[in-house]
């Protein structure tokens, strides 16, 4: 990516944004399958079967914090994790492809600043001839 010129980061960059606009809904976090006791002694965890739950688990001002995803939502919960996951990976790419627009124009306009400066000295020495 070091040489490509900005027209062809910016047509890659913009690419990218397009990405975003085809991403569903999005959720931050990561799910999780819980196994649990109860505590009752008739209960079928006192046997050995485990209840299971599955959360959200995300950090919240530096602490852990999990949310219950009912049954019937985890198909959907599990998409737009996924799902976030693709944002998050586009806005580094697109980040990527800013940071390189940003440094091939400060090079090509430094050159461009060189070049004046040797024109300048040419012409002068000319002049003096």
């Amino acid at each position: 990516m070091d040489n490509l010129s900005i027209g062809i980061l910016e047509k890659r960059r913009d690419a990218k944004i397009k990405q975003l606009r085809e991403l569903g809904p999005v959720l931050q976090g990561s799910i999780t399958t819980l196994k649990t006791t109860c505590g009752k002694s008739n209960c079928k965890c006192a046997r050995g079967e485990k209840h299971t739950s599955t959360v959200l688990s995300k950090k919240v001002n530096g602490k852990t914090k999990s949310l219950y995803i009912p049954t019937d939502m985890v198909v959907d919960a599990k998409k737009w994790v996924q799902e976030n996951k693709k944002l998050r990976k586009l806005q580094k790419e697109i980040s990527d492809y800013s940071e390189q627009i940003l440094r091939q124009y400060v090079k090509s306009k430094r050159a461009k600043q060189e070049n004046l400066k040797l024109q300048s000295l040419v012409v002068s020495k000319k002049q003096k001839l």
